[in-house]
């Protein structure tokens, strides 16, 4: 099967159905692969306090809720309505997180950032899309935000991509930003930072 033929199963109506099926279809709250992977990301952030911050895929909302201890604002996305109404449920006390329905990157919101998280997204996108989030990404580092992507480094079923193909891609793409590279067996973490 083609990659475009890969990237047209995995649209919003596939994760709809996965959301419909189970509340939690990747075990965000009980995986221990899940909490190794938000502690380890959270000891990438820039610093201690990070001021406003895009995450891209929040799906249920587990890591959002850790991310928002750690920075001023955070606006979360997905495209998943019922991923959103979980994390709606989960984040309605916390203050400083806004969640947003909508698909990446066509429809990223205006910064500017201080930080844009990718957490095991990217390697969804297809040809076109990743290169237009490469893009994307490039302009925000241009604006002054760090970017960290993460992604799992298994092999999928109907991902275009393998997530080690996306973090070679990045690292290649925005290499003059690149400050770290975190592999570990199961995932990776690259972090990009303004100069």
């Amino acid at each position: 099967m083609s990659a475009a033929a890969r990237a047209a199963r995995i649209g919003p109506e596939r994760f709809q159905r996965l959301y419909e099926r189970s509340e939690d279809p990747w075990d965000y709250d009980t995986s221990d692969y899940e909490r190794e992977k938000y502690a380890n990301t959270l000891a990438l952030l820039p610093g201690a306090r990070v001021g406003r911050a895009l995450e891209v895929g929040c799906s249920i909302g587990v890591f959002t809720a850790q991310l928002a201890q750690r920075c001023e604002q955070v606006v979360a996305l997905d495209f998943a309505p019922l991923a959103l109404a979980s994390a709606r449920r989960r984040l309605d006390a916390v203050e400083n997180v806004h969640l947003l329905q909508a698909s990446f990157p066509e429809q990223a919101p205006a910064g500017p950032w201080d930080l844009v998280l990718c957490s095991e997204v990217l390697y969804y996108l297809d040809r076109r899309s990743l290169i237009l989030a490469t893009s994307w990404l490039r302009e925000q580092l241009e604006g002054g935000a760090s970017v960290i992507a993460v992604s799992w480094r298994g092999t999928g079923v109907d991902e275009p991509w393998k997530g080690d193909e996306v973090h070679d891609m990045l690292a290649c793409e925005l290499a003059r930003w690149h400050s770290f590279d975190r592999r570990r067996r199961d995932y990776r973490l690259d972090r990009f930072d303004p100069r």
